[in-house]
């Protein structure tokens, strides 16, 4: 049974249970801003935006084979076990329940915020790298204890279900990517002087890591860097770490590598194509993955990926998005924020190999 299959035989059962599920932490979280959970091993869910759903719901044909594919929507509680220990059980509510909490989180959604960053703001926040043999991503752990601060206990929230893209890869090699100059420079003003936001070259060009996990062959651990990392990096700094995504302790993975780039100039193409022109990717990532794992490093496309994800930002004509940042006038022709990021990256790339030509 091919994983497709698998996918609508899981989406056809989450439609039709009743029962409970206490969702677990998603072991390969490397970025992003609110916490990945498992659902099952074919399904991940974080929490619900009212632009996220939207989209999923009016996804452009071209885009689809670069997107996680939507699973539905659940109810996520947070509960204390037996033990005392926090943990989310998710629960299937119909249709009508669904449309009538959606309206009341809309409602929330930037308190969540605030409530994410006052959680974040305890924490130390520094740029890092860790190696590890252990099973959880560290990043993934840090944003499993800052939900259960920001849910009360008793509390419930809808959550979108989607495909987790990492489940056909033993050992995943993952790199999350920023792309487009709209939600770094938002954020980074908020701070910094206009000075300091054109230093950063890595922002300007529009691509950004926002988060890395290699797998060493040779001693068959781990490495991650956080997206605190990714901001501390300046273009010498980026091109080093795209030729050590492709670097696995022994040597640098030229078919991988191929594949990818292969992978990403059809993105590109995908995201000019005319039924894309009414979206704007504001604050959407590429997540590259392939295996790690020496043993199935064998060729063929099965063995490296790469999709768009995060749209928490993500506007359109149709999308009805936040009442206090109207659209001036229609959107009309293609995204130039993110496509200028994916050109430079592309760029990147073709300068990694034979080796990594870093002026």
């Amino acid at each position: 049974m091919d994983t497709e299959t698998r996918i609508d035989l899981v989406k056809e059962e989450k439609e039709t249970s009743d029962q409970t599920v206490i969702l677990q932490q998603f072991p390969h979280q490397v970025g992003g801003h609110n916490c990945i959970l498992m659902y099952d091993p074919f399904t991940v869910c974080k929490l619900l935006t009212i632009l996220e759903l939207s989209f999923y719901k009016e996804i452009p044909h071209s885009l689809e084979p670069f997107l996680p594919r939507y699973l539905g929507v659940i109810n996520v509680l947070l509960e204390n076990d037996v033990e005392g220990k926090a943990i989310f059980r998710a629960y299937r509510l119909s249709s009508d329940e669904i449309d009538h909490q959606i309206m009341t989180q809309v409602d929330t959604d930037e308190e969540i915020k605030v409530n994410f960053a006052k959680a974040n703001s305890h924490v130390n926040n520094g740029p890092s790298k860790i190696q590890s043999e252990g099973p959880i991503s560290p990043c993934n752990s840090k944003y499993y204890r800052k939900q259960v601060k920001v849910m009360n206990n008793d509390e419930s929230k809808l959550f979108i279900l989607l495909e987790n893209v990492v489940q056909p890869f033993r050992c995943p090699c993952i790199l999350d990517l920023k792309i487009g100059t709209w939600n770094q420079k938002l954020n980074i003003l908020k701070s910094r002087s206009e000075d300091e936001y054109n230093k950063v070259s890595t922002i300007r060009l529009g691509v950004r890591l926002g988060g890395m996990q290699t797998y060493n062959v040779t001693d068959k651990k781990f490495s991650y860097f956080d997206k605190y990392f990714g901001k501390t990096l300046d273009l010498v700094g980026l091109k080093r770490m795209l030729y050590q995504y492709f670097d696995n302790g022994i040597t640098f993975q030229h078919d991988i590598y191929n594949q990818m780039l292969k992978k990403l100039q059809l993105l590109r193409k995908r995201i000019a194509l005319e039924d894309c022109f009414r979206f704007r990717f504001r604050g959407c990532s590429i997540l590259l993955i392939y295996e790690g794992y020496c043993n199935d490093n064998i060729n063929g496309n099965t063995n490296v990926d790469a999709r768009l994800i995060d749209f928490s930002h993500t506007i359109s004509n149709k999308l009805n998005y936040n009442p206090n940042q109207q659209l001036n006038g229609e959107l009309i022709g293609p995204d130039n924020d993110t496509l200028k990021g994916l050109d430079n990256l592309l760029t990147f790339f073709m300068e990694l190999s034979p080796s990594p030509q870093i002026s």
